[in-house]
């Protein structure tokens, strides 16, 4: 999964990601749904109106592909695991992104779009508490880009999937 996150980093680092909603665009979960149709997964497995509910709502295909690790006081996140923050006042979604190696238990780095706010696709350092990690989704099985179940998209989203794929493996 390493090479694979250091690809998808090394494609979109410094680039805003539009998967979603055009009409709320570069958000922090357009970032992850794009991790998430890398890994060979379905936008379904994390979709929900707000960044928080990944973690506080998932679904039956949320379990059937990652495996939900609360945080805990000795923690540290591990490459590629999605991690998922708490609404705080002033946030009510929350926020979310892509946790990379190297973390201790006071900080983590984390390839995150919009945060700050109005910010493109770039490694950022986290600490647990502000916002609060709720915990990250760990995929289980890695798939490959060809067996994303398409029956599960929109056929807008189907051409930006099309778009963003061709976009991340250009250059490989």
């Amino acid at each position: 999964m390493k090479n694979k996150l250091e690809q998808f980093i090394d494609n979109v680092n410094n680039q805003f990601i539009e998967v979603s909603d055009k009409t709320n665009i570069y958000q922090c979960l357009d970032l992850v749904y794009c991790w998430v149709f890398v890994l060979g997964l379905p936008k379904s497995t994390i979709q929900h109106l707000y960044a928080y509910e990944v973690f506080t709502k998932p679904n039956a295909e949320t379990k059937k592909h990652f495996d939900l690790i609360p945080n805990t006081s000795d923690f540290i996140p591990q490459d590629g695991d999605i991690a998922v923050f708490n609404k705080t006042p002033g946030n009510i979604a929350g926020h979310i992104g892509i946790a990379l190696s190297g973390g201790t238990v006071n900080t983590f780095k984390v390839f995150e779009q919009n945060r700050p706010l109005g910010t493109n696709a770039h490694i950022g350092t986290s600490n647990y508490t502000n916002p609060p990690l709720l915990g990250v989704l760990r995929p289980k099985n890695q798939g490959t880009p060809e067996n994303v179940d398409i029956t599960t998209l929109n056929i807008n989203e189907l051409d930006q999937l099309k778009q963003e794929i061709d976009r991340i493996y250009s250059n490989l």
